[in-house]
């Protein structure tokens, strides 16, 4: 049995931070991060124009085909996606109102969104901070470039909205807590859901 956890929140929240701190104190989880550059590269190669429809269309079905692939082969056990696929079905949705279009995107890809539907994380922890706060953080962390971190922020609204009409979404205030802090919210409420 396999039971899905995905951390979600704005870019620079702290979710691949806690990732990472979960990984290396409990080893009877499976931590999977985001690694979208395979894509990236294969969008580059193809030379695909995300700001316009066909091109986005093909890059969003080349990111649910993986995710779907991702998740048909997800180890048994506990596993932690650093993002997972409900962020690909936002961003697919969400994305082209975000650069003024008004695609229909439902209909272009109905058949892959309803794949992608089918893969759904038994817990959504939404780690939530102002865009202040996430300005801030992205500031000092010099580790990660974050190209589209800009973008991002335009949907940071929205995007919290729409994780809270999910069922089993918690939203976890990360804006003035510590790491530390995070973390035991974060196994508190793995302990009361009988995760751990």
């Amino acid at each position: 049995m396999v039971f899905v956890i995905s951390l979600q929140g704005g870019m620079a929240v702290g979710k691949t931070t806690l990732a990472k701190t979960i990984e290396k104190k409990y080893k009877n989880i499976h931590v999977l991060y985001e690694d979208p550059y395979p894509i990236v590269q294969k969008r580059k190669e193809l030379k695909l124009d995300i700001h316009k429809k066909e091109g986005f269309v093909h890059n969003q079905r080349l990111f649910i085909q993986a995710e779907i692939e991702r998740f048909k082969n997800l180890p048994e056990g506990i596993v932690l996606l650093d993002r997972g696929p409900e962020d690909i079905e936002f961003y697919t949705l969400h994305l082209p109102k975000s650069i003024g279009e008004n695609w229909d995107i439902e209909m272009e890809l109905n058949q892959e969104l309803r794949e992608l539907r089918r893969c759904r994380s038994n817990l959504i922890l939404y780690l939530d901070a102002p865009v202040e706060v996430l300005r801030e953080r992205k500031a000092k962390d010099e580790t990660r470039s974050r190209k589209s971190f800009d973008h991002h922020l335009r949907l940071h609204h929205q995007e919290k909205s729409w994780y809270k009409q999910l069922n089993d979404t918690m939203i976890l205030d990360a804006s003035f807590k510590t790491k530390q802090a995070v973390e035991e919210s974060v196994v508190d409420i793995l302990h009361k859901k009988n995760v751990l």
